[in-house]
């Protein structure tokens, strides 16, 4: 993994191995990271991805291995239970060309992953809907 911050955005590039929530996440608290945006492309071996069932109030993930393009993964980064906390939703195309997509758990880097996270100055923390099953983005914070 290497990245480098230029003014408020953080480019970054993963290599083999690299997981990308987790890097994600370790750049992020390096770099004091409280509100971002997060964008990408790349390559990957294994990914876990889903979907959220309301009627559950949980997330349902499926794992798939091989070669997989990362067509493009895209998020935010903000606070939860003080520490940055990636979201992100990816899509992939598999051997035959075919694309699918759903809410990132883990990717695991094949050739490369290129990212970029466009920082806030500002801070936003996430909070638990009960009716939904998620922590949310407080954007409006009561006072």
């Amino acid at each position: 993994m290497e990245y480098k911050r230029i003014e408020d955005k953080i480019v970054f590039r993963l290599e083999m191995g690299d997981r990308l929530m987790e890097s994600a996440q370790k750049i992020a608290a390096a770099e004091g990271v409280k509100l971002s945006s997060i964008n990408g492309i790349g390559a990957c071996s294994k990914i876990i991805m889903g979907y959220i069932d309301l009627s559950k109030k949980e997330y349902i993930f499926k794992e798939f291995d091989g070669n997989m393009e990362i067509l493009h993964a895209t998020g935010n980064i903000t606070l939860k239970d003080g520490q940055p906390f990636p979201h992100i939703h990816i899509s992939v195309a598999d051997e035959e060309c075919k694309a699918f997509g759903g809410h990132l758990q883990e990717a695991t880097i094949s050739a490369t992953f290129e990212g970029v996270m466009q920082i806030m100055d500002h801070e936003i923390h996430r909070e638990f809907n009960e009716d939904l099953g998620l922590a949310l983005m407080n954007v409006c914070p009561i006072k």
